[in-house]
């Protein structure tokens, strides 16, 4: 875990058990007694099942306080029943003035809630031994490392939020340039499309006029077919009408010219001979 081994986790406080003089009248604390210094025992040995003699000896009217505490002790060692660890703390505090032992159990919920990651949790827990022992060293100590490690989560929760922005920023972003190019796309195939309609609309012009045009080649045809018919057949060996016509303007032409002559002639007293070519 980030940090964790710099978080000191308090021992338990087992001495308490020498340290106070308990007046043993009954066999049930006699029993209680017995289980919690056996239990001290096989917790200083690392044998497991020390918790259990923890909780036989929270029955003892005086020392139930210091077995509830070292049964949360015991539990946290190991990391195991976290929550049922805090409980027993919270036994201990609730049963006992002693303010060394409510702030060691305060510190070791604090511990507990850290070793889950609740950093909140374990500030608050913290602050509460401080307040009951302002000279608890390592609850100052874990409280400042625990603050710490919140500064670092949300600076590195702000990081990712601000990553997450700029991702979403991005993704939004190379959308709109998708849908722009989608739309230019779209755009430039419609433009093909008109202009490939537009061609087809020249074309299909285009044919209708050369239909027309030969549609009027036709008729043109027709009418020049009908009107060769309709002219008058020129019988073999007789002179057409154009050729009659030719043949009279040179007649007239002739005539003219004799006629001149004449009157040329007559001027100057002279006889003139006429000649004809008919």
């Amino acid at each position: 875990m980030k940090r964790m081994k710099n978080i000191q986790v308090g021992l338990a406080l087992c001495t308490w058990l020498f340290c106070h003089t308990v007046m043993v009248g009954q066999n049930d604390d006699s029993f209680a007694k017995a289980s919690i210094i056996e239990g001290i025992q096989q917790f200083q040995n690392g044998e497991k099942g020390a918790d259990s003699l923890f909780a036989l000896g929270e029955v003892h009217s005086e020392l139930a306080p210091i077995a509830a505490y070292n049964r949360g002790r015991s539990m946290l060692e190991n990391q195991e029943g976290l929550t049922e660890a805090r409980q027993a703390f919270q036994r201990a505090i609730s049963k006992t003035e002693d303010e060394s032992l409510v702030a060691d159990a305060w510190y070791n919920t604090a511990n507990s809630l850290m070793l889950e990651q609740d950093l909140d949790g374990a500030i608050e827990g913290y602050k509460s031994a401080l307040r009951v022992s302002p000279g608890h060293d390592a609850a100052r100590f874990n409280l400042a490392q625990a603050i710490r490690m919140k500064q670092d989560q949300q600076d590195q929760q702000d990081e990712q939020d601000q990553q997450d922005q700029q991702d979403q920023q991005d993704q939004q972003d190379q959308q709109d340039k998708q849908d722009q190019q989608d739309q230019q796309d779209k755009q430039d195939q419609q433009d093909q499309q008109d202009e490939q309609d537009e061609q087809d609309q020249q074309e299909q012009q285009d044919e209708q006029d050369q239909q027309e045009q030969q549609d009027e080649q036709d008729q043109q045809d027709q009418q020049d077919q009908r009107d060769q018919q309709d002219q008058p057949q020129q019988v073999e060996g007789q002179i057409s009408k154009e050729d009659m016509e030719k043949i009279l303007e040179s007649l007239e032409r002739s005539e003219e010219e004799i006629q001149a002559k004449l009157r040329k002639a007559k001027g100057k007293g002279q006889k003139v001979k006429i000649e004809k070519d008919w």
